[in-house]
């Protein structure tokens, strides 16, 4: 005797299947371009302090959960040998407290340290992200830096590109709307 399988089941499976091809598939990129991100937002800020003590404050990520949203705390992975006077292949153990979740961990990788222009790290968490933070004088005020935090992803599949990165802009522009915030907070008390 053949069972015949429900009609919803049918069309759930075949769900199930479109969403692993479209999460699966990646969008080409640019063929000139090796570099595989795309960029999600760029916010702007301006502080009343000079560069390098922005820098530091922001550098020192051993702080990041005094200002930053949901970071719970952050531990040290790998130091780079004493010899190096920048930060560049540190990794750190980033715990963010997400919500009906609870602690989640990822790895922080610091890219780029140009003291005290651009940092960069990236985060691998679910949105597999790079942060470029780039400090600049500004012209109207020489005891003014100007902040530029823009924040791309790795992730090119169809599903993530159409579907979900309009979610994870709205969700990640308003974290680092938060942290710039908490940040200039932070280096106006210090």
């Amino acid at each position: 005797m053949a069972t015949t399988l429900p009609r919803y089941l049918k069309y759930l499976s075949l769900i199930v299947v479109l969403i692993a091809i479209l999460s699966n598939y990646e969008i080409p990129s640019n063929s000139s371009s090796n570099d595989r991100k795309t960029l999600m937002f760029t916010k702007i800020a301006t502080v009343q302090h000079d560069r390098t003590h922005v820098y530091r404050v922001l550098t020192n990520i051993e702080k990041y959960s005094l200002w930053y949203p949901n970071v719970a705390r952050v531990e040290h992975i790998q130091l780079v040998p004493s010899r190096v006077h920048n930060h560049e292949g540190e990794k750190y153990q980033l715990i963010t407290i997400m919500p009906l979740i609870g602690d989640v961990s990822s790895d922080l990788i610091i890219h780029t340290d140009d003291r005290p222009k651009q940092f960069i790290y990236s985060v691998d968490s679910w949105l597999l992200e790079t942060n470029s933070i780039e400090l600049k004088e500004s012209s109207s005020n020489v005891n003014s830096t100007r902040i530029e935090w823009s924040v791309y992803t790795r992730r090119r599949s169809i599903l993530f590109q159409y579907l979900l990165l309009p979610f994870a802009n709205f969700y990640k522009n308003q974290i680092v709307r938060e942290a710039l915030f908490s940040l200039i907070m932070q280096i106006r008390d210090l």
